[in-house]
């Protein structure tokens, strides 16, 4: 398993590659881990002396680096699901089918390099034909992996990962390819004068109708101030009021004439 991940560590092609070096590795490390029935000559059982007897083993070491340092890390579990029969040794293995559509995407775009690649001018390195011809080939890869790649919940092993980045920077930076990202910027500009057309009719509706509300208070605090001040009104009321103070002032000065009467 070292030496399958060490031949292939550049680029990393381990998870696609190492898979049956890696079973038949924790296949081993199963069987040693149940080693019971083997003892040394102090009947220590031999799972015992390997793992834990010494200060340093080195067996869990490599297992920890093979385990966490390459496949873990390398998502290897995102490309390779495995059914684990370490009990029977039957232990089976298939890669994803995200894997297998990428793979065929990425045969599609290098049988159409190879085919149009004989034409390209050897001592000029012109490739324009192959990047006219196999554009479409390469925007299937690219928008199959970005769409695998912006879902939640699903992700790429580094084999993947590193085989698109490559792919990728041979086409643009190598060959100097171009894709078709002008009509998603011009699309994008479009967006762009859409929403701030948009926002500017907001914002002027905003303000016009702001002025034309203030306008109307205005209008209505005008009207009130013109109006005439209730003074008749008043002296109606202050008449009648005065109307029932003598009034009252007669009925008592009547009572009391009355009263001063013999």
């Amino acid at each position: 398993m070292v030496r399958c991940a060490s031949s292939f560590s550049s680029p990393p092609k381990v998870c696609t590659t190492c898979v049956n070096e890696y079973i038949a590795f924790k296949q081993a490390e199963y069987d040693l881990h149940r080693l019971t029935n083997v003892t040394s000559l102090d009947s220590t059982p031999c799972a015992r002396v390997i793992y834990s007897n010494y200060i340093v083993s080195y067996v869990s070491e490599i297992s920890d680096v093979v385990n966490r340092r390459i496949w873990d890390q390398s998502r290897c579990s995102s490309c390779v699901n495995i059914n684990w029969e370490l009990e029977k040794n039957a232990t089976m293995y298939a890669y994803t089918k995200s894997v297998y559509n990428f793979e065929k995407k990425l045969f599609d775009w290098r049988h159409c390099v190879m085919n149009y690649s004989l034409e390209a001018n050897e001592l000029y390195k012109n490739y324009s034909t192959v990047c006219e011809n196999c554009l479409t080939s390469f925007n299937s890869l690219f928008h199959f992996y970005w769409d695998v790649y912006v879902t939640p919940g699903i992700d790429f092993c580094l084999d993947v990962e590193t085989t698109m980045n490559d792919t990728m920077n041979v086409w643009h930076n190598v060959w100097g390819c171009a894709d078709d990202s002008g009509h998603d910027r011009q699309r994008d500009w479009t967006f762009v004068l859409f929403s701030v057309v948009i926002l500017t009719a907001l914002t002027s509706l905003f303000y016009v109708g702001s002025y034309v509300q203030s306008e109307r208070a205005h209008r209505t605090l005008v009207q009130y101030s013109r109006l005439e001040a209730p003074g008749r009104l008043r002296s109606r009321i202050l008449s009648a009021s005065a109307i029932a103070d003598e009034f009252a002032q007669q009925q008592a000065s009547s009572q009391q004439n009355t009263s001063d009467t013999p």
